[in-house]
């Protein structure tokens, strides 16, 4: 899909959007307050505060969730420490989800229904739930469920912590004037990343005419002309597409003038924000955040990402769910949402590797800082017969073999300049084979589109390779005189 300025894809507004556009700037009103409350709170308060917040999340998912009742069910009746909970994977969750969830009105089959339809994108559910999909890195891809109270604290996050000013402008007051935002994502699913873009335009129809969507699985000379007509001041991507774009700056290809940029969905490595700031002459936002909880951390000016620990719990831990001190990566993470009743997730397994920071931040803020190690595949550089190599996005590829073959757990690994190596994991022979093919079919037809059509794609009957010292599955594998910084 090119740039779009629809709320939706083919979709018109809804006539109710008015008044859930309403209904939800109040809500966020509220939580605006409520956060600056917080902020300006002693330390004592804060984390009575948090605890208050803590037990009536794990009441609530005891009272409603029959999952979490029987997940609980060795735990002390009215018990308040989240540390005597066992953890959760997605794996457990997306198993049991009608349990899971907390509205007996959801039901996974008919969302995996309206998630099939990209016509439905940022579409709300039940008229009042916003709904998204997350990648199957574990093999299991996550259908998420964010209620309104959910929603408007990520809202109001985004507006109080981020520091936005005169040299990093809020991007909606960008989109309320004369501005353009721009938002390059991977589309044509209900990813959450453009869910929360198409459905601010949904809600608020003044923002549509000056925003729009690109795609990260067009070519890039195509993505360039867009860009360059559209002019963006605000423009948003992942750390890879940024980095490319950069690239693209530099050699005068593209010719922007944001005044600011925004970065999610990968770890931004500081070679690479140096690089990105220099190319555009402009600060760039980052935040940390995932399908499960979207607004986890925030970045300040000094580059550091700050815990949004009002509403969110992280506990670093290490292979044997141990606790992990400050200063030390963790093997994983375990992720408790305070914000999100109709769909909870306590001590969730998010499979990243981060270290909490024990020293206070340059900054000022009293919000602990958390460095994310994550997972970044590389940029594929291929030889297509032309001067310089053909630039190709992990993310890209993955959307294309998720959406198109739905094969989740794979691995392209690059073998020469100009080949390719794709394993697939599926039980037995006869169904990895039917998934490889199909995934190579995709692949080889996005490749093409993208110029690439010279490039020899293989298969190989064996399961990817698991990163022996992190446990994590890197998918896609560049050669190593190519692999980008990171």
């Amino acid at each position: 899909m090119a740039g779009t300025r629809e709320p939706g894809p083919g979709r018109g507004v809804d006539p109710w959007d008015w008044w859930r556009g309403t209904d939800e700037l109040c809500r966020w009103g509220g939580r605006v307050h409520e956060i600056w409350l917080d902020d300006l709170a002693d330390d004592a308060t804060r984390r009575n505060t948090r605890q208050q917040r803590i037990a009536a999340l794990l009441s609530h998912a005891r009272a409603g969730s029959a999952f979490y009742r029987r997940h609980h069910r060795h735990v002390a009746a009215g018990c308040e420490a989240l540390t005597a909970c066992p953890p959760v994977t997605r794996a457990q969750l997306m198993a049991h989800f009608d349990e899971w969830v907390t509205d007996p009105q959801l039901r996974r089959s008919e969302l995996e229904a309206f998630v099939r339809d990209p016509h439905r994108i940022a579409e709300p559910w039940l008229g009042r739930y916003a709904v998204w999909t997350s990648s199957g890195t574990s093999g299991v891809p996550g259908i998420y469920v964010q209620d309104p109270e959910a929603l408007a604290i990520y809202a109001a996050l985004l507006t109080v912590r981020f520091e936005f000013g005169p040299m990093v402008p809020d991007p909606w007051q960008l989109a309320a004037g004369p501005s353009r935002m721009a938002l390059v994502a991977a589309t044509g699913g209900h990813f959450a990343g453009v869910v929360w873009w198409l459905r601010q335009c949904r809600l608020h129809p003044a923002l549509a005419a000056h925003t729009r969507v690109f795609s990260i699985l067009q070519p890039l000379g195509e993505l360039v002309a867009q860009l360059n007509d559209w002019r963006p001041a605000f423009l948003g991507s992942y750390p890879t597409m940024l980095a490319l774009l950069a690239r693209e700056q530099r050699a005068g290809r593209l010719s922007l003038r944001p005044r600011s940029l925004w970065s999610g969905g990968e770890v931004l490595t500081a070679a690479d924000r140096h690089d990105i700031e220099e190319a555009f002459g402009c600060p760039v936002l980052e935040d940390y955040g995932a399908s499960e909880c979207m607004q986890i951390a925030f970045g300040c000016r000094h580059g550091c990402l700050h815990l949004n620990d009002d509403w969110v719990v992280l506990e670093p831990v290490d292979a044997h769910g141990q606790p992990v001190p400050a200063g030390q990566p963790s093997h994983t993470v375990l992720l408790t949402n305070l914000a999100n009743r109709v769909q909870p997730v306590i001590r969730y397994d998010l499979g990243d590797s981060v270290t909490m920071d024990s020293a206070p931040c340059a900054c000022g803020s009293r919000r602990p800082t958390v460095r994310v190690q994550g997972r970044r595949d590389d940029v594929l550089l291929l030889d297509a017969g032309g001067a310089e190599p053909l630039r190709v996005l992990p993310l890209a590829i993955e959307t294309v073999i998720e959406e198109e073959a739905g094969i989740h757990r794979f691995q392209l690994i690059q073998t020469a300049p100009d080949a390719l190596c794709l394993r697939v994991d599926a039980p037995g022979a006869r169904r990895r084979a039917g998934a490889a093919r199909r995934a190579a079919k995709a692949l080889a037809r996005f490749l093409r589109a993208q110029g690439a059509g010279n490039v020899k794609l293989a298969t190989e009957d064996c399961a990817p390779e698991i990163n022996p010292l992190s446990g994590k599955l890197c998918r896609i594998r560049a050669l190593p005189r190519a692999r980008c910084p990171g």
